[in-house]
């Protein structure tokens, strides 16, 4: 009896460890998964859902040439994803959804996107089956992609650098598995893609509801996160006065930022003109795809896109658009340059490049726009969905064009839209916005009280005093005002090194080496 209990004792401690130890593995799972923001890569599935559709066998096995535009229901799939884009920003933006509306738009773009793929496969069988597929997958595409935009809204700055660079790496095992995936499996593994993003999606809109509840209750006001608040303060208050009033009623624009967001959208579009144009012609297999049967250049695409990704927003000054993209001109060029050349190693390292250029310039896109809703200047599904939609307008102008230039016919006015398209990006590289829209500093937008007043006055005399520049002087009140390094990056959207060289310039100049002084400093330049 006694030996019966104590076996009994032993296999219950050994099960205990069993599931202690089976515990303390999902719970670091989920630290490790809290930690990166896994969920909120779920965006890479619908960025891996273009690749496998597109670029591979898995859904039109029957391809020949380019793969965009070889099937019948490419056209109509570009022209939906445009208005998709455009449509769905627009609507979007102007009637927000509560959370509710949110995840059922959520599991319906999923479905549609997924639904979509499946119809376009068997269109092989009925022309109106493709047209009906790609009609779906467009729209599907936009608004799963605008929904992704909004569920990103919650993520702080280092967060948001961090996990949307990093979501480009969802496609890399996909580059490996589905070129090798046909007929019903490849199509089944490629609809399940923007099924698992749906899944994503709903989880952080869940949690960034939870998120925006817990910041409600700490500063106790209801109805938004503090981001949204912000944002529509911002837009309220552009919209009261100035030349841009109207567009800001209309559609929550910051003053003057309407204009500048058009440029960058005209950038765009010539951006991927000329990329589009240059993938119509490309091969679907180039010669390091052809000799090794795997494709090479999507792979270094889509690891070099993450690296570049985070480079650039690190060693970024801010995030903007100058600051962004002011290398892809002179890339695109060298992909156009490259095209032209003839020899085996031409073409495999134009493609290299070009969907190198592709995946970095989504993911830019993506966050230049968050960054800007974050800041209020417009609304994140009128900025997602005006610069992708400016984007995939590129893509299908340029898809076109090559189309037009294809066969041995053509080869002369593939030269001449070549040198053209040269010129064209190189213009458009000249007449690209440098600066973003001057703004009055949000120092000068101050509260009424006696200190703050106090403060913001005595900071724009030391700044005649000392030299400071407006940004030195913009951040010397927020010191002043007793605000934190990671408060002044996420306020002014600029990278924490930035934050650390102002703060030494400041002291530098002010012969100071605390905020204490700074305090000091401010407070006796106002009395005087």
């Amino acid at each position: 009896m006694e030996c019966g209990c104590d076996d009994m004792r032993g296999s219950g401690r050994e099960s205990m460890g069993k599931a202690i130890t089976k515990d303390s593995v999902f719970d670091s799972m989920r630290r490790v998964e809290a930690a990166l923001k896994l969920r909120y890569m779920g965006i890479g599935f619908v960025w891996a859902w273009l690749y496998c559709t597109y670029a591979t066998s898995a859904v039109f096995p029957y391809r020949s040439g380019q793969s965009i535009n070889s099937d019948e229901s490419w056209l109509l799939s570009a022209v939906a994803v445009v208005l998709g884009f455009f449509v769905g920003g627009l609507l979007l933006s102007r009637r927000p959804l509560g959370a509710r509306c949110l995840r059922r738009f959520s599991i319906a773009a999923a479905l549609l996107l997924a639904a979509g793929t499946i119809v376009s496969a068997l269109g092989a069988f009925a022309l109106g089956l493709a047209w009906l597929g790609g009609a779906m997958t467009g729209v599907g595409y936009a608004l799963l992609s605008l929904l992704w935009a909004r569920a990103l809204m919650v993520l702080d700055v280092e967060e948001l650098e961090a996990v949307v660079p990093l979501s480009s790496l969802v496609i890399v095992p996909c580059v490996v598995v589905y070129p090798l995936l046909e007929g019903v499996v490849g199509v089944v593994a490629t609809a399940s893609l923007p099924l698992m993003s749906g899944v994503l999606l709903l989880l952080c809109l869940r949690e960034g509801a939870k998120r925006c509840g817990v910041e409600e209750a700490a500063s106790g006001v209801g109805g938004m996160s503090p981001y949204f608040k912000e944002a529509e303060a911002s837009g309220a208050a552009s919209a009261s006065s100035g030349a841009g009033a109207s567009l800001s009623r209309r559609f929550g624009i910051a003053e003057s930022w309407g204009f500048y967001l058009g440029r960058v959208a005209v950038v765009l579009v010539v951006l991927y003109l000329a990329i589009g144009w240059q993938a119509a012609l490309a091969d679907v297999r180039d010669s390091m795809h052809a000799l090794i049967d795997l494709d090479v250049s999507m792979l270094i695409s889509s690891l070099a896109s993450v690296a570049l990704g985070i480079a650039i927003v690190f060693f970024s000054r801010r995030v903007s658009f100058t600051e962004l993209f002011r290398w892809a001109v002179p890339c695109v060029i060298i992909t156009l340059v490259l095209h032209g050349s003839s020899g085996l190693w031409a073409g495999f390292v134009s493609n290299a490049i070009g969907d190198t250029l592709d995946s970095l310039i989504q993911v830019l896109v993506y966050l230049f726009a968050i960054t800007l809703a974050k800041q209020g200047k417009a609304p994140v599904a009128l900025g997602v969905g005006l610069l992708n939609g400016s984007v995939q307008l590129g893509v299908l102008f340029g898809n076109l064009a090559g189309s037009a230039c294809a066969g041995p016919a053509a080869a002369s006015s593939e030269v001449a839209f070549l040198s053209a398209l040269i010129c064209l990006v190189a213009l458009v590289g000249i007449v690209a916005p440098q600066r973003e829209p001057i703004e009055v500093r949000p120092m000068a937008e101050a509260g009424s009280d006696a200190l703050e007043h106090s403060l913001m006055v005595g900071c724009e005399l030391l700044q005649k005093k000392f030299g400071l520049s407006d940004r030195e002087t913009e951040i010397a009140f927020l010191l002043a005002r007793g605000y934190s390094r990671p408060y002044i990056r996420e306020k002014l959207f600029i990278s924490k090194n930035t934050v650390a060289t102002h703060i030494r310039h400041i002291y530098g100049k002010l012969g100071i080496h605390s905020k204490e002084e700074l305090i000091d400093l401010a407070t006796e330049a106002a009395r005087k």
